[in-house]
């Protein structure tokens, strides 16, 4: 494989991570969303706890995945290219890589309704899953959201 095709690929990794963080993100919504149903808020109070518990101890590595590989990959594209500048990409580069950074700057506000899903004794946890859910879609839709469009035009502009 040639230099050449090496640096193409390098190229395409932050899209192809933040792509899956996004979707990840959305499957996230779309599975915890069911246990607001009214039909199912006694069975999802007594079920989300334990299962917060394993959700986020299977989740919380992918996501650290995700957002390692974009922030690895956008930095050594903008340490290595040396072209970055002329082309006028690297600041796309940076604010990728600033955003999904920044997916963690959502975790002090993310604890707290977390924590209180999985202790919850008084069986409110549907209600805390809302607090979960509102900042989720806020998170989803600012930092990682963002980097997926910045590392998109980060990319389409340095290919073409």
């Amino acid at each position: 494989m040639s230099s050449h095709e090496v640096s193409i690929l390098l190229r395409l990794v932050p899209v192809m991570s933040t792509t899956s963080s996004l979707w990840y993100a959305w499957d996230q919504y779309e599975q915890m969303t069911l246990f607001r149903k009214a039909e199912l808020k006694t069975l999802s109070n007594q079920l989300l706890p334990r299962y917060f518990t394993s959700f986020f101890a299977r989740g919380a590595p992918r996501v650290l995945g995700l957002l390692a590989a974009t922030t690895v990959s956008c930095g050594v594209i903008i340490r290595s290219s040396h072209d970055l500048p002329a082309n006028g990409v690297q600041p796309w580069y940076i604010a990728g890589l600033s955003l999904a950074i920044a997916h963690l700057a959502w975790v002090p506000f993310i604890i707290s309704p977390v924590q209180a899903i999985e202790k919850d004794v008084k069986g409110e946890s549907v209600a805390h899953l809302e607090d979960w859910l509102r900042l989720h879609v806020w998170r989803s839709l600012t930092v990682d959201l963002g980097a997926w469009m910045c590392c998109i035009v980060a990319t389409v502009v340095s290919l073409s």
